[in-house]
């Protein structure tokens, strides 16, 4: 075999194992975490346009360590009927949007690693907790806690 066959079976073969890679990450991902809130929060409609959006936002499906990490791979959008998730376009593949009404939130207690502040919502459903950070995460605590007074559900 010479060297130009080489170059084809590479200049064919490495998009090819790419993309299969890429589709089973994605499948995987979705499997593990973002599944499990399907039953209860799947969304099948536009996300409304006076929504507050967040763009590249990080969030942790679970607990961490072991939690599934969407690090700057999630879209935010927060209302006055609760919070919209879904994931950029090159991350959507098996991740269909959902909206978590502020009402199924049961408690967003804040955090602090080293220097990353962070708040996980903890839901009144059976379903992993979200951890939010940056921005998202700070503005979904201040509507919630604008929601209940300051106090907690």
């Amino acid at each position: 075999m010479d060297n130009s066959h080489l170059i084809w079976i590479f200049a064919i073969g490495f998009p090819l194992f790419f993309v299969a890679m890429w589709l089973l990450v994605t499948r995987i991902l979705s499997w593990v975490g973002w599944s499990k809130y399907l039953p209860a929060f799947a969304w099948d409609r536009p996300i409304p346009a006076d929504a507050r959006r967040f763009s590249w936002a990080t969030m942790v499906i679970g607990r961490f360590p072991g939690g599934v990490s969407y690090r700057n791979a999630i879209n935010v959008w927060i209302d006055q009927r609760g919070i919209y998730l879904r994931p950029p376009v090159f991350f959507r593949l098996f991740h269909p949007p959902l909206h978590i009404g502020w009402d199924q939130i049961a408690a967003i207690e804040p955090r602090k690693t080293l220097w990353v502040k962070a708040w996980s919502l903890a839901f009144r459903r059976d379903v992993p907790i979200l951890t939010f950070g940056g921005s998202a995460g700070e503005a979904i605590f201040d509507h919630w806690q604008a929601r209940h007074g300051g106090r907690p559900a």
